[in-house]
C-alpha cells in the first residue's frame, strides 16, 4: 500500500504516526484472511504499530525501522528552508545522507531509478515523519508482548548507528524474531538486489515454523 501522501493515496493536513498505523490496520482488516505485513524504514514503524491494532497479521517483516529517540528538528528545518528555495532534490539528498546515512553511491543509484522523481515530489513527507519520530517513544516492554513471528532485515553496509541500534533493540525484545543480514547491502536492498530480497522474505513467510 502507498502511505499517506505517497503514490495515489490521499492525505490530510492533520498528521500523526498513529493515523498511519491505523491506515495499515484498516487495509489488513479489509482482507478476507490472515495477512503477511512488510514495512521498510518509517513504514516499518507503521507496520509495527499496526500489529497492536489488528489480530489478522500472521507474520511481520521489518526492514531497518528507525527507532531512534534523537531530535532531528535542526535537519528538518534546514530541509524546509531548501524546499522554500526550490531546492527539493537537495533537501531529499540531505535527508538520505544526514539521517539515513546512505553512501553517495547508494544515493546516486536511487537517482537513476524511475521512483526518484516521486520521492522528490513527496519530500515534505520526510519532514513530518522526522517530526513524528521526534515524538515517538519505543517501549521495549510493550513490544515484548508481540507474539507475531517477525523477520528483522538489515544491510551489512548500513552505516547509520541509529538503525543498527534499532535492529539490536528489536532482536533483544521481540519474543519471536528472525534476523537476516543482507550482505553487501544498505537501506534499499529491495531495489538493489530485488530477487535476493524477495527470496529472503518469501522463504520466511512460507516457512511453517513459527
Amino acid at each position: 500500500m502507498d502511505r499517506r501522501g505517497h503514490g495515489m493515496s490521499g492525505d490530510s493536513l492533520e498528521y500523526t504516526l498513529q493515523r498511519e498505523a491505523e491506515d495499515v490496520a484498516a487495509v489488513v482488516n479489509s482482507q478476507p484472511g490472515p495477512v503477511f505485513l512488510l514495512g521498510h524504514s518509517y513504514g516499518g514503524i507503521c507496520a509495527l504499530e499496526a500489529t497492536f491494532l489488528t489480530d489478522k497479521i500472521s507474520k511481520l517483516v521489518l526492514y531497518e525501522p528507525p527507532l531512534q529517540e534523537r531530535n532531528r528538528s535542526i535537519i528538518a528545518a534546514r530541509m524546509e528552508d531548501m524546499i522554500r528555495k526550490g531546492q527539493r532534490e537537495q533537501a531529499l539528498v540531505m535527508f538520505l545522507q544526514e539521517i539515513v546515512m546512505m553512501s553517495p553511491n547508494e544515493v546516486a543509484a536511487m537517482k537513476s531509478r524511475p521512483s526518484w522523481a516521486g520521492l522528490v515530489v513527496s519530500v515534505e513527507s520526510q519532514i513530518r515523519q522526522i517530526q513524528a519520530l521526534n515524538e515517538y517513544r519505543f517501549d521495549a516492554n510493550r513490544i515484548s508482548k508481540l507474539k507475531v513471528p517477525t523477520l528483522v532485515l538489515t544491510g551489512s553496509r548500513t552505516e547509520s548507528a541509529d538503525l543498527k541500534r534499532a535492529i539490536s533493540v528489536l532482536m533483544g525484545c521481540l519474543p519471536n524474531p528472525t534476523l537476516v543480514v543482507l550482505q553487501g547491502q544498505e537501506h534499499n536492498a529491495m531495489d538493489t538486489v530485488p530477487q535476493r530480497f524477495a527470496e529472503t522474505v518469501i522463504s520466511f513467510l512460507l516457512n511453517n515454523k513459527s
